[in-house]
């Protein structure tokens, strides 16, 4: 069983306190580091547990979910307008999901610091105990500035509890915020243990520590200390392994398994779910999906048939060809066909990541639904058709990934078992190997850790011969294929320079298309700004010594 992260009795009073809107508001506990919070061991436990719940359902939840997944490479948002207008260069720095994301990832990290100070040389709290603590705390305040440092740059840096009235700051440059992930992220690794009994399974490890080190070092090119923390998961006396099925990652009964590093704990209970069925989730499935996210067709041109060979999307039947009353159906069924054919033998991750036309879904009442085109001539067919909020109008490829089936989850959009797993031992071995090809060239090394993902996909090993430049173009389609909406892919082409480009995959230049190529709009990305988000302009309202970043005033 995984340990719960229920704030019960007068800590979860203390933490209310905690939750309201303004930036870093006061410190959680009331004169934390004296209370009585920290007097023994059961009760610091529960203190740190409110960090994970901070985590959990505030800091990585939404906006952070939905906005970074779509405006990556991998998916989009139609009809939405937070997300469309930052995917678009259409978003000010008064966007309201900037300012709760920036807002949301601080509550963490306030938290953290007093655990920190209530703990440092607490005689009260079990040594290893305390050891153990104090290096979680510090694994989540690393974890929220690594993605504030990735959002904003330059941002307000507070390591110890602070008075509200003090931390009016100004921005710290984005190396000393950089300096203190490191830092917090080395000595986490220090004092977390390699794995936990059964009732703390999803507590923060050494292996997630080191992972994100490992991770910060690759942002920060710096190759060889990335390849140094990410070899130590290789071997003893770590035990990660992929699992057999890829999708056993995603699934709610599955998941805490051999690949997971570290991952946000959900529970199927009200207000402690996770909200993928909402986001991601479609109007068939077991609650009504609202579909804020689809997935990009750029996806059908990176993903190859299993033995290597790309797939032929120019022989995509075209809607001009058809004509008289029935020529939408019958274009309808020649699409479908298309699709059920050319997509046969691809790639198994493709077809566990998202809901191509021609497939099922096994949804609510315990039905399969289908993804048909038109949707209106297929409602009664059996299956009946797969509903989306836009099926009437365009054909959106709707997301499988994380989504419970059948009537699994039948309580609201906000009860989703699936945990986020924001490490899986897959991505440490892409990084791996492109820390490797970075550091040292397409060598061997690089070579097996990708191709250890590949045959799990039951793909075919890369070709031999792949020089440096092309192994890295290897090593970034194949981060695209296996880390689809886990909203890795939006930082991954920020930190390789690439977003800017109208690089026909990993560019956000380029046009968004739905499954019957049809453009719904374009996407855009200015070097000159969009690589750093906008300080929110309501927190300078309140702190005139932020300063602005460039081209968003």
């Amino acid at each position: 069983m995984k340990f719960k992260i229920y704030i019960t009795g007068i800590l979860f009073s203390l933490l209310l306190i905690a939750c309201n809107k303004e930036f870093l508001d006061t410190s959680p506990y009331d004169g934390l580091s004296s209370s009585k919070i920290f007097e023994n061991d059961a009760n610091a436990k529960l203190a740190v547990n409110g960090i994970y719940q901070a985590a959990a359902q505030t800091a990585f939840r939404d906006p952070f979910l939905n906005l970074t997944t779509n405006l990556g490479p991998d998916s989009y948002s139609y009809g939405r307008a937070a997300s469309n207008a930052l995917s678009m260069g259409l978003a000010t720095n008064r966007a309201a999901g900037i300012l709760n994301l920036y807002t949301n990832l601080y509550k963490p990290i306030v938290y953290a610091n007093d655990v920190i100070a209530g703990l440092d040389n607490n005689t009260n709290v079990t040594e290893d105990l305390r050891n153990q603590l104090i290096g979680e705390a510090k694994f989540f305040r690393g974890l929220c500035y690594f993605y504030l440092w990735n959002y904003f740059g330059d941002v307000v840096l507070i390591d110890k509890p602070t008075p509200v009235e003090e931390t009016f700051l100004p921005r710290s440059p984005a190396a000393q915020v950089q300096a203190l992930v490191i830092s917090d992220f080395k000595d986490a690794a220090d004092r977390l243990p390699v794995s936990y009994p059964a009732a703390d399974l999803g507590r923060a490890t050494k292996g997630a520590a080191i992972a994100m080190l490992g991770k910060t070092y690759l942002y920060l090119q710096r190759w060889a200390e990335a390849e140094t923390e990410f070899a130590k998961l290789l071997t003893a006396p770590f035990t990660y392994d992929l699992t057999a099925n890829f999708g056993d990652s995603f699934n709610w009964k599955t998941q805490n398994n051999k690949e997971s590093v570290f991952e946000l704990q959900y529970e199927m209970e009200a207000g402690m779910g996770s909200t993928f069925e909402r986001w991601y989730g479609n109007r068939s499935g077991g609650v009504g999906g609202e579909d804020y996210a689809e997935a990009a067709t750029t996806a059908l041109s990176v993903f190859t048939h299993s033995n290597g060979t790309p797939i032929n999307l120019t022989t995509i039947p075209k809607r001009t060809s058809y004509t008289g009353t029935n020529a939408e159906v019958n274009y309808g069924k020649d699409l479908i066909n298309w699709y059920d054919t050319t997509f046969d033998d691809a790639d198994i991750r493709l077809h566990q990541s998202v809901i191509l036309p021609g497939s099922t879904f096994f949804g609510n009442n315990n039905m399969d639904y289908k993804l048909y085109w038109p949707y209106n001539s297929y409602i009664n067919a059996t299956p009946p058709a797969l509903r989306t909020t836009w099926s009437t109008t365009v054909g959106v490829i709707p997301i499988r990934k994380f989504l419970t089936t059948g009537e699994d989850n039948i309580l609201n959009p906000s009860t989703c078992p699936t945990n986020f797993p924001m490490v899986r031992f897959a991505d440490v071995l892409l990084m791996y190997a492109e820390a490797v090809n970075e550091a040292r060239g397409p060598v061997q090394d690089a070579y097996n850790a990708v191709n250890r993902v590949r045959a799990r996909a039951k793909v075919v090993n890369f070709a031999a011969g792949l020089n440096k430049e092309q192994m890295r173009r290897e090593i970034w389609l194949e981060r695209y294929k296996e880390l689809m909406f886990e909203t890795h892919l939006y930082f991954d082409v920020k930190r390789w320079h690439v977003a800017h480009t109208s690089d026909p995959v990993f560019g956000l230049n380029n046009d968004v298309l739905d499954f019957r190529f049809v453009k719904l709009f374009k996407k855009a990305f200015r070097e000159d700004r969009d690589y750093l988000w906008p300080i929110p302009g309501d927190e300078r309202d309140l702190n005139p010594l932020l300063t602005q970043n460039p081209g968003w005033d």
